[in-house]
């Protein structure tokens, strides 16, 4: 190495590593010595070890192919970008291994003032301790036994002030059980924290992600046994190596090099997202609603109507995380009843869960009382019980970007504000755009009140979907979609039953009267079992001479007192209630958001996927962890297919509403995902001089 490299090496060291000399300290205070090196001042380094493979074990899903779950080969990975592996400080912490006084801390400090990671896989920071507050632990003989010399450690990357207050506070073993907080609310700009943890860096991430100890393996080290050892790193080039082999004491060796580096892993998840619709149709746009034209041999299949996605929207995203990853056979914390295969910073494994925060409250038999605003940032929906409900309201507390901000490539090399909906998102593997960071949520195994993955706590997004009527489309149909003006109580209302769209109720009176020899079943829904009078079509543009059925319980009886009578709310909504009892999904406009011309409507559905951490490949069955978010994954997204219309706009109009308590893994499927779950990587670069 060149002389001034060295110097800059050094010199760096020292800046960086600082600790106060009587007491920790987290600020960098130290006004009792010298920085460089006072007696009371000693040394240890800490290579860590960034995102290699995430923290995902022998997850099928997102196996990288090598032994080690923390291999080397992105193969099957997502490469990080370099600011979503910065290291701007690091935070070492010592705590005690085992008997009453587990885990409480023996001492701690910060290296901060640089980016560490200097874009490589492995850093090494150095710290400054108080040889005081070490002696504290080593008691009055200046020894340590072999079991005390055992401890545990702990390392977190760009540590937060919040968990900084944690460590500094801290007075026993419990602080490992701490809980990050983060609030944030959606605004007219995408959304902003009003509260909790910075854990992704601020502004254009520049103060780094949170990251935390991803292995319990790597926490057990080892100290000198005697006090008098520390005398020999009394300066940064001869620090204490905490992942290494020191030498050089009357007592031996004390050698902490086993498990080498200490794996860290970042304490959120990433999703992608890019255009998965047809290269024959427009952008994010898919072919849904077919029907026939011409008679006979002429007859062919054509499609009448596309939905064009977009905005999406991230809904369900958990308020709180542990700051140490735990994992447990049945996704519970440990207790005095539950020790089920707890491991603190453990590995996920095909078989056991990762516990969140809220894992007893999110057992089957504890959803009903469940306040799903105390939990989640962009909840789902509002209210409790049978008042629960999506509506324009709730969509407003839903974080929303428009899809094209996502996807569009322009000048993607200066915006890497991936945090921030406006503007452009940057490319990653495969084409894909990241769209956002996403804390963890995850959801412990089902008990004896039953399933619990369910929607409305599980983390999700929802697609907006536009309507639009192709040059096939009958006339009719054109009109309503394309005249539009956006005031749903004089457009026209669209009615979906099975794999027909109907405009207008006439419509669907008249499908049923000239098909009731060959339907009689859709013909009763419509008139009403009840029906006594012999139901007759209208005629003209006025609809004049129709018979209406008698059945006063029956769809056509309430659309007659509504429509060409009363024109009152309280019947449009009997009426409506009727239509959805009969599995009608009704269709009404609203102004069109993506058109600036003045009274231009649009007719819109909204799609619900649920995002998929560990697929088991079972449709009708759920697995352990099949439904959730974890830290330091890259779930990738991308819409391949939609078989049908989505959900109405207005949630009276739906005859399947999306319900809290409906469980995530449904037959009745409306769009198809493509979907990745990759562990989240660092980008490896080797430097030579």
């Amino acid at each position: 190495m060149k002389k001034g490299k060295l110097f800059q090496f050094f010199a760096t060291v020292l800046a960086l590593a600082f600790v106060g000399c009587s007491h920790d300290t987290l600020t960098g205070d130290d006004s009792e010595g010298d920085q460089n090196g006072s007696k009371d001042a000693v040394y240890m380094n800490v290579t860590v070890q960034l995102p290699v493979a995430g923290g995902m074990g022998s997850r099928s899903k997102t196996d990288t192919g090598e032994n080690d779950d923390y291999g080397t080969s992105t193969s099957g990975t997502e490469v990080g970008k370099d600011y979503e592996n910065a290291v701007k400080s690091v935070l070492l912490v010592l705590a005690q291994n085992g008997g009453t006084d587990d885990n409480k801390i023996i001492a701690y400090a910060v290296s901060s003032g640089a980016d560490l990671s200097e874009k490589s896989s492995v850093i090494t920071s150095v710290h400054k301790l108080s040889k005081t507050k070490l002696a504290n632990y080593y008691g009055t003989d200046n020894t340590l036994t072999a079991e005390e010399a055992q401890i545990k450690v702990y390392v977190f990357c760009n540590p937060t002030e919040a968990l900084e207050g944690v460590i500094e506070e801290a007075t026993d073993g419990t602080w490992i059980n701490e809980i990050a907080e983060i609030v944030e609310t959606a605004n007219s700009s995408g959304s902003s924290v009003t509260k909790g943890v910075d854990i992704w860096g601020g502004i254009n991430h520049q103060n780094g992600f949170l990251m935390s100890t991803a292995r319990s393996k790597d926490i057990n080290k080892v100290l000198p046994s005697n006090l008098s050892d520390w005398d020999n790193h009394t300066d940064a080039i001869k620090a204490f190596d905490l992942t290494g082999n020191n030498t050089g004491y009357s007592g031996g060796s004390v050698d902490n090099s086993t498990n080498g580096s200490i794996r860290v892993e970042r304490s959120v998840a990433r999703f992608d997202f890019k255009d998965g619709s047809p290269s024959t149709t427009g952008a994010n746009t898919y072919n849904v609603v077919d029907g026939t034209v011409g008679e006979g041999e002429s007859a062919e299949t054509k499609t009448f109507i596309q939905i064009q996605l977009t905005k999406m929207a991230l809904v369900n995203m958990s308020r709180k995380f542990y700051y140490l990853r735990r994992v447990s056979n049945d996704g519970l914390d440990k207790n005095a009843g539950n020790t089920n295969g707890f491991a603190l910073c453990g590995t996920e494994i095909a078989t056991n869960y990762v516990v969140d925060t809220d894992a007893a409250d999110k057992q089957a038999a504890n959803l009903n009382s469940f306040i799903y605003g105390d939990h989640f940032n962009f909840c789902l929906g509002s209210g409790n019980g049978e008042s629960w409900t999506i509506n324009a309201n709730t969509r407003n507390q839903w974080y929303t970007t428009e899809i094209t901000k996502v996807t569009s490539t322009d000048n993607e090399e200066d915006n890497d504000d991936t945090w921030n909906s406006e503007g452009n998102h940057v490319t990653t593997k495969d084409g894909y755009r990241i769209w956002r960071y996403v804390t963890e949520n995850t959801i412990p195994v089902p008990n004896s009140g039953g399933v619990a993955q369910r929607h409305g706590i599980s983390t999700g997004v929802v697609f907006k979907g536009k309507m639009i009527a192709t040059s096939d489309a009958p006339q009719a149909m054109k009109e309503a979609i394309n005249n539009a003006t956006g005031n749903s109580s004089t457009d026209a209302i669209l009615y979906a039953y099975g794999n027909n769209l109907f405009v207008r109720w006439k419509e669907v009176r008249d499908y049923a009267i000239e098909n009731k020899s060959t339907n009689l079943a859709f013909y009763n829904i419509v008139f009403g079992a009840a029906n006594t009078v012999d139901v007759k079509k209208g005629t003209g543009d006025d609809y004049t001479g129709a018979i209406y059925s008698n059945d006063t319980q029956s769809p056509d009886y309430l659309w007659d007192k509504w429509f060409n009578n009363s024109k009152n709310d309280t019947d449009l909504k009997n009426f409506k209630k009727a239509a959805t009892d009969a599995q009608f999904t009704l269709y009404q406009s609203a102004p069109d958001e993506d058109d600036k011309v003045e009274n231009k409507g649009c007719y819109y559905c909204y799609y619900y996927y649920w995002n998929r951490h560990n697929d088991n490949g079972k449709p009708s069955e759920m697995g352990p962890m099949e439904f959730a978010v974890v830290r330091n994954n890259v779930y990738k997204l991308a819409v391949t297919n939609i078989s049908k219309l989505g959900h109405p706009r207005i949630s009276e109009n739906d005859p399947d509403p999306v319900d809290p308590e409906d469980p995530d893994e449904s037959g009745d499927v409306y769009l198809k995902l493509s979907v990745e779950v990759l562990p989240w990587v660092v980008r490896v670069n080797n430097i030579e001089f």
